[in-house]
């Protein structure tokens, strides 16, 4: 092998190393929705109208990939804070206590046992409604 196809094997062996230590994939936009199609990780299917989202903060996105936490965000079209309330109780969560801050954000507390297993909040997000549901 001569020495100018052994630099260009070697420069090429060190291009493509450096790429695979620093190239990385696009974060996923929905790493916090475990199953897709599905509300809180399996527990019921979504209804239809619903677009999945995940918080953009690097703390939730820590926390649940360390397993600390669950978070799954949803926009519902228009104001309908209580869109999710139904499947939720149909699959056995209790409204355990309101919280409401204001006419335009609803908050509550649900569970299958106390202390409350999931935190509910709807805000508005411009015309939609912004779903949060988060827990351990």
């Amino acid at each position: 092998m001569s020495n100018g196809l052994r630099w260009g094997a070697a420069a090429l062996v060190t291009a493509l190393g450096l790429a695979a230590l620093t190239v990385r994939p696009a974060p996923d936009a929905l790493y916090c929705i475990g199953r897709p199609g599905t509300l809180w990780n399996g527990l019921t299917p979504l209804p239809d109208g619903l677009e999945p989202r995940c918080p953009t903060s690097a703390t939730y996105r820590q926390e649940i990939k360390d397993g600390l936490s669950r978070v799954e965000q949803y926009v519902a079209p228009g104001w309908q804070p209580q869109v999710l309330m139904a499947p939720l109780k149909r699959a056995g969560y209790v409204l355990l206590e309101d919280e409401l801050r204001g006419p335009r954000h609803y908050s509550v507390f649900m569970g299958r046992v106390t202390p409350a297993e999931v935190y509910y909040t709807a805000v508005p997000d411009g015309p939609n409604t912004l779903i949060t549901i988060s827990g351990p």
